[in-house]
């Protein structure tokens, strides 16, 4: 199926799309079973090839779920998010990072940060969308107002005009939290957005399933590269897009 001209449009203004309930129960209780075995993941093993890999990598509680347990791959080209990043990044988009990622209770929120630089005018050129990076939350779990809920800027993702981190969170009206997620959401969002994850001074640990996506000329994230044996064990789809022509990413510079 097609991307409606009012999805994209919508895309276009709001730089994200919350998709209500676009998994199964089914689904979700399947992916949850999967988070659950991956908490017990030996991190010093799964890490043993990337010399690179340091404590400032995400690892809450496991990053590299692909090669961790190659069934996280079938996210690459989930149906109920495929033609979206078909549309938005083009047929042949490839991944960049992924991450199971826990907002535990007490987290104290992060900083307010973007993926990449925004756009003067928007990311669409001539009718077609050059966004050069997508992220995509799978959520597993419901996320209710003061839980530990993911925070954006509308619309940030065309602004021109800086303003210090230390003031977005002043910026009335225009920080927009996503407090009534359920089991089953997804959230994809353009990475030129302002967002961060909001304090959870909550008892409930948020679970979130998150696959990060670029155009077909962008690099994978450092230490991301999956190992052979989870190139092996994929489709063919899913094998094109873990495999990047380009070593590392790097920002391209949009006109």
């Amino acid at each position: 199926m097609s991307v409606s001209n009012e999805t994209k449009f919508t895309f276009d203004v709001q730089g994200y799309l919350h998709l209500r309930q676009a998994m199964t129960p089914g689904q979700v209780a399947e992916y949850t079973s999967w988070a659950t075995e991956l908490e017990n993941t030996d991190l010093s093993a799964l890490n043993r090839e990337n010399p690179g890999w340091d404590q400032e990598q995400m690892n809450h509680p496991v990053s590299r779920i692909f090669d961790a347990d190659p069934r996280f791959c079938g996210f690459l080209d989930h149906p109920a998010v495929e033609k979206y990043l078909s549309e938005f990044l083009g047929r042949d988009y490839r991944h960049i990072d992924n991450d199971l990622l826990y907002t535990y209770p007490g987290y104290e929120g992060g900083v307010w940060h973007r993926g990449i630089r925004p756009h003067p005018t928007g990311h669409w050129v001539n009718g077609q969308c050059i966004c050069p990076m997508i992220k995509v939350f799978y959520c597993i779990t419901d996320v209710g107002p003061d839980e530990g809920g993911f925070a954006i800027i509308p619309g940030s993702h065309k602004a021109i005009f800086t303003i210090d981190e230390e003031h977005m969170k002043d910026i009335p009206a225009q920080a927009f939290v996503f407090d009534s997620v359920k089991a089953g959401d997804i959230v994809l969002f353009n990475e030129a957005l302002i967002h961060t994850g909001t304090a959870n001074p909550s008892r409930k640990t948020r679970k979130t399933i998150i696959v990060n996506f670029g155009r077909e000329d962008a690099g994978i994230w450092e230490c991301y590269t999956p190992r052979t044996e989870t190139l092996d064990s994929v489709s063919a789809r899913q094998r094109e897009t873990l495999t990047n022509r380009v070593p590392l990413w790097k920002e391209p510079i949009l006109t």
